[in-house]
């Protein structure tokens, strides 16, 4: 994952916002897998970052797995 995931920032909500090698390719190489995040490469200061939720631990693992393998 650390190729892939830059940062991570902290949070203190239901979702964490991640820091990318590329956001735009992470997030569209995620949709194929069907697993829903919201890409926030467009806004400012967000530059190449997903915002990722917290799931259940089956998606969480469907998520880092996913990761893993990209």
């Amino acid at each position: 994952i650390t190729k892939v995931v830059t940062k991570v920032y902290p949070s203190d909500a239901n979702f964490i916002l991640v820091k990318t090698i590329d956001g735009n390719k992470i997030y569209n190489y995620l949709i194929d897998k069907k697993i829903i995040t919201r890409n926030r490469s467009n806004v400012t200061l967000c530059e190449g970052c997903v915002r990722i939720s917290v799931g259940t631990a089956e998606e969480n693992r469907k998520l880092i797995e996913a990761l893993k393998e990209y």
